[in-house]
C-alpha cells in the first residue's frame, strides 16, 4: 500500500470516528433534553394531583381526621425545595394515603385523572432517562466524555397506589377530554345443582 492511500485510508477512518462521535453527542443531547422535559411534565402532574387532593378536604362525605390525613400527605408532597429521594417518598405516602381513603372519595373522577396523568407521565419519564443513561454507558460517549456537559438524569421512583385504567385520550388533552373507567365487577354466575343435590335426580 502505497503512503498516499494509506493517507487516503487514514482520512476516511478519521472522517468515520468524527461522524460517530458528533453523531452520539447529538443523540446524548436529544436524550437528555427529553429527559428533561418529561421531568417538568411529570413534576406538574404531580403537583396536580397532590393540589387535588388537597380539595378533598371540603367534600361532605369525608369525615375530618381523613380530611387532615390528606391533607397533610398532599401538604408534604407540595413542600417546595424537596430532594430527590424526599419527594419520591412524599408522593408515595400520598399514594397511600388516597388508597387508603378510596373508599370515602366516591370515586371522584377529577382525582382519578390527576392520578392516572402522573402514572403515565412518570412512565414517559422513566423510559426517556432509561434512554439517555444507555447512551451514557456506551464506550465511546464515556471515553470522550460526550456527557459531562449534561447533569445525569434519574428516574422517578414512587408508589403509584390502586388508580383507575385509562381507556382513551391524549397525554397533550386537557383533563376533561380524558375518559377513565374503573374495573368491572361482576358478581358470579349461579352454579347449576349437581346430581344428587336437591332438584336433581341421583
Amino acid at each position: 500500500m502505497s503512503t498516499l492511500e494509506l493517507l487516503g485510508l487514514m482520512i476516511i477512518v478519521a472522517v468515520a470516528l468524527v461522524w460517530r462521535i458528533t453523531w452520539l453527542a447529538t443523540r446524548v443531547h436529544r436524550a437528555t433534553v427529553r429527559a428533561e422535559r418529561t421531568w417538568s411534565v411529570l413534576d406538574a402532574a404531580l403537583v396536580g394531583r397532590a393540589q387535588r387532593a388537597a380539595e378533598l378536604v371540603i367534600l361532605p362525605t369525608i369525615d375530618p381526621a381523613t380530611a387532615l390525613l390528606v391533607l397533610d400527605a398532599a401538604a408534604a408532597a407540595l413542600e417546595p425545595e424537596l430532594r430527590h429521594g424526599a419527594r419520591e417518598r412524599a408522593e408515595s405516602d400520598l399514594s397511600h394515603v388516597l388508597d387508603v381513603v378510596d373508599a370515602t372519595l366516591q370515586a371522584n373522577r377529577e382525582l382519578d385523572v390527576e392520578r392516572a396523568r402522573a402514572r403515565l407521565y412518570r412512565q414517559l419519564h422513566n423510559d426517556a432517562v432509561a434512554t439517555a443513561l444507555s447512551l451514557r454507558r456506551r464506550h465511546i460517549v464515556r471515553i470522550f466524555r460526550l456527557a459531562r456537559r449534561f447533569v445525569e438524569p434519574r428516574p422517578f421512583e414512587m408508589a403509584e397506589g390502586s388508580i383507575c385504567t385509562l381507556t382513551a385520550g391524549r397525554l397533550d388533552s386537557p383533563p376533561s377530554s380524558l375518559a377513565y373507567e374503573r374495573p368491572a365487577v361482576h358478581a358470579p354466575e349461579p352454579r347449576a345443582p349437581a346430581v344428587g343435590e336437591a332438584g336433581q335426580p341421583s
